[in-house]
């Protein structure tokens, strides 16, 4: 009932930032554990692919419910204040995916895929002691509700192009990270209005979230 912790270092760029790394994940699963059971999951570290580097220096995929990678610009001057500013936040919102994938939460639509990534920042919120995800620097500007008007009427459909509603490739239709910042939102709007636990909010359809009154 393990958690494997697996340095994936051919290229022998992590060598410096093993013992960081290790030290940070062990520290993240202490707090992520306050939260949920977490068990029989192999967490893989990696460089990135050169030209696929993430702005933040750290990014991660949740590519199954038992495995979590996590990569790494290893290029960065100043890859150990990454380690130390961001890892706590990535692995959280990763694992916290596994765990939805593992209850079998469907994931198909806009509407659920808005709410998926919704939870997963809000976990890193609560994990991280109300930060906010610094995927939202560039966001606090923007009204959510807005955006959630304008994509409601796909909100249904299946096979929506995640980079246009997510990573910003129509940057004049919505902004770089838009479906995050209307997930969290209506997460964090549920959440005050019932305060329910973490464990009964990742078990929630996604249904819930759009019928309650957006403020």
């Amino acid at each position: 009932m393990a958690i494997c912790i697996s340095m994936l270092n051919a290229t022998g760029k992590l060598n410096k930032y093993i013992l960081l790394i290790e030290d940070k994940i062990q520290y993240s699963l202490s707090k992520i554990r306050h939260y949920f059971e977490i068990d029989c999951i192999d967490i893989t570290v990696t460089p990135f692919h050169r030209g696929d580097e993430s702005p933040s220096g750290i990014g991660g995929y949740s590519l199954n419910p038992h495995r979590v990678e996590l990569l790494l610009d290893c290029n960065r001057n100043d890859l150990d204040k990454v380690i130390d500013n961001e890892l706590l936040s990535v692995l959280a919102h990763e694992m916290h995916h596994s765990i939805r994938i593992r209850l079998g939460i469907p994931s198909e639509t806009l509407a659920q895929q808005i709410i998926t990534e919704g939870m997963a920042c809000h976990f890193e919120h609560v994990v991280t002691d109300g930060k906010i995800p610094s995927l939202f620097d560039n966001l606090k500007g923007h009204d959510w509700k807005a955006l959630l008007v304008q994509m409601r009427p796909l909100l249904n459909k299946k096979n929506q192009p995640v980079n246009k509603y997510f990573l910003g490739s129509d940057p004049d239709e919505f902004p770089k990270y838009a479906g995050y910042w209307v997930g969290f939102n209506l997460v964090s709007q549920y959440v005050e209005k019932y305060r329910i636990s973490e464990i009964e909010l990742a078990g929630m359809d996604s249904d819930r979230f759009y019928n309650i009154r957006v403020k």
